[in-house]
């Protein structure tokens, strides 16, 4: 019996490779994500702690401006990375629409080769029952003989 050969099978390949990249590439936009967030929580925890160090009963009206002021550039900061967050977003749906895409084509090409692979085995059956149809002829000639 004959071997299959599946002729899109280099692009079928690299239309994997491609879909790897993308789920990848992801992956990496969502651990960014997750760090931003991790360190807007860092960023809430410290301020937090600052305001309860600030509420102390002697502490002095220069001491005051300098909390306030830290507690301003710490909103900030959170701010800056929570817009830094809105781009990653925006970033992980359009990468999300070209795994789909990229999804959906390397199982289109599953499924051709799957109609090939079908094709073949049902051409590669017809000629062995042809062969088989054809030994069965020549028994049968050398029997009456």
């Amino acid at each position: 019996m004959a071997k299959f050969n599946y002729k899109f099978a280099s692009i079928q390949k690299i239309k994997e490779t491609f879909e790897k990249k993308a789920q990848k590439e992801l992956s990496v936009i969502d651990l960014a994500i997750n760090k931003k967030r991790a360190q807007i929580e860092e960023l809430q925890h410290e301020a937090e702690s600052h305001r309860n160090e600030s509420r102390k009963k002697n502490i002095k009206i220069s001491e005051i401006n300098f909390h306030q002021g830290y507690q301003k550039q710490i909103q900030l900061k959170i701010q800056v990375i929570e817009k830094d967050i809105e781009k990653l977003f925006e970033e992980r749906k359009l990468k999300l629409d070209e795994l789909i895409l990229k999804s959906k084509e390397h199982k289109v090409f599953n499924k051709l080769e799957e109609k090939h692979r079908e094709k073949f085995f049902s051409e590669q059956n017809k000629i062995e029952m042809l062969d088989i149809d054809e030994i069965a002829v020549q028994k049968f000639n050398r029997k009456e003989s």
